[in-house]
């Protein structure tokens, strides 16, 4: 699993809150296919102009493109083959 540092721009999730807030998958680990564990997500990372969840920053600091995971029973499995998820994330709105 590589870090992809084209989400440097991105906000954290803090600075907004979830439209559906079950999608909220920070502090859920991060596994490969095979079942390794890659880490915890530590944060949710939000695209400010199109208000969506486009990355998530693991507790070693990489980051991952939220197309590339697939939420499963609590996890997330990290699919480095291209585009994973058949999940759509929500979109947020800014928090009061």
């Amino acid at each position: 699993m590589k870090h992809d540092d084209r989400f440097n721009e991105l906000h954290s999730l803090d600075k907004y809150q979830l439209e559906n807030e079950s999608q909220d998958i920070r502090g859920w680990q991060v596994h490969s296919p095979t079942n390794e564990v890659y880490g915890k997500v530590e944060d949710m990372l939000v695209d400010k102009d199109r208000k969506e969840v486009l990355a998530v920053r693991l507790d070693d600091g990489r980051m991952v493109s939220t197309d590339k995971l697939e939420l499963k029973d609590g996890h997330a499995v990290y699919h480095d083959a291209g585009a994973a998820s058949t999940h759509s994330y929500t979109k947020v709105r800014d928090r009061h």
